[in-house]
């Protein structure tokens, strides 16, 4: 066993009581309401922020917030994995779930996945020195778009179209997150598709391409919904790894709560919120983290790490599809094998 294997064994233990079911949110109304108003929140915190003007400055290396950094070159990532596998074409949240959680692993295989998505931006403020932590580490990341911010004549819908466009040019993927966050399920259905329709013509005006991934907002869908992403073609895209990074300040904190989760979920599609500062630099060093565990090929049972872009997961996963019908299923394989362990 890898000393990497050796320090995962208590974090295992730890996490089985602690971490399950973390990154969906239970369907209690309590924990709903809870999400929805971290988000309100969030959303109106961005909204008072004045341009050039951030609570928190970076401690990562980048250009001066006025000033867009330089334009990453096509060649400085791989070419785009595409077309991914139609892992769902139902589109059903259950199957979505079970996907995010990526491979099954054999015994003998230490290969572990993990993609980074980022919500609810782009962030004029904080874009520049994301973008620039993108590029230096050769990643290439997978963007939800709120339509709302993309929208209007003023200076600042203007930089954040800009910088739509600059993510996208950048080779980073870019999804539809609805026009301005609202509960789908909550809404009629007119209102929800055009929460939908809306923000998809506002990416496509500031990227030139019309997404077609799609994250409902606290991951909420119905059978209405899940019918109309069939029907529009999109790919439902959630998650198995969300830290809350926007309820926090300490990025220390935020770096080690993913690793934590990280390290129980054996990898997975990481939440996280690129218009917050203590993400921004949270992000910077859990990646070093990553890198400084790296998987290695040529010893395939030693555990580590591969940072990869969202087609590459879900055709790895495709390769090794879990083998439970629902995330549920996954979670109380995990406490069994936990239980029989020891831990």
């Amino acid at each position: 066993m890898s000393a990497l294997s050796r320090a995962l064994l208590p974090v295992v233990a730890l996490g089985v009581g602690t971490w399950l079911g973390m990154g969906r949110p239970p369907a209690n109304v309590a924990f709903a309401a809870g999400a929805r108003a971290l988000a309100s929140a969030a959303h109106a915190a961005r909204e008072a922020t004045e341009p050039g003007r951030t609570s928190m400055q970076p401690d990562v290396p980048g250009p001066p917030l006025d000033r867009p950094p330089p334009q990453v070159a096509p060649s400085a990532l791989p070419d785009p994995a595409l077309p991914w596998p139609q892992l769902n074409p139902e589109e059903t949240s259950s199957r979505a779930w079970i996907v995010a959680n990526g491979p099954a692993h054999a015994p003998d295989d230490g290969h572990r996945y993990v993609t980074f998505t980022f919500d609810d931006g782009p962030f004029p403020e904080t874009a520049p020195t994301m973008l620039r932590i993108l590029s230096d580490h050769h990643i290439r990341a997978t963007f939800f778009l709120i339509g709302k911010y993309l929208e209007g004549d003023d200076t600042r819908a203007e930089e954040t179209r800009g910088w739509a466009k600059r993510i996208a040019d950048a080779g980073h993927f870019v999804g539809n997150h609805t026009r301005d966050h609202r509960l789908l399920t909550g809404l009629s259905h007119a209102q929800a598709l055009e929460q939908i329709d809306d923000a998809a013509a506002d990416i496509e005006r500031a990227t030139g391409h019309r997404p077609v991934l799609f994250r409902p907002p606290y991951g909420e869908m119905d059978a209405f919904l899940e019918g109309a992403a069939r029907d529009r073609h999109l790919e439902l895209v959630l998650w198995n790894v969300d830290v809350e990074d926007m309820k926090k300040q300490d990025p220390d904190e935020i770096v080690t709560d993913l690793q934590q989760q990280l390290e129980y979920q054996q990898g997975g599609i990481v939440l996280l919120h690129d218009m917050h500062w203590p993400t921004v630099k949270a992000f910077n060093r859990l990646v070093r983290w990553l890198e400084s565990n790296r998987w290695d090929p040529s010893h395939p049972d030693h555990l580590g790490w591969d940072i990869v872009d969202l087609p590459t997961y879900l055709k790895a996963t495709a390769a090794a599809p879990q083998p439970y019908a629902t995330r549920e299923d996954l979670e109380a394989a995990r406490k069994a094998f936990a239980a029989r362990h020891g831990h």
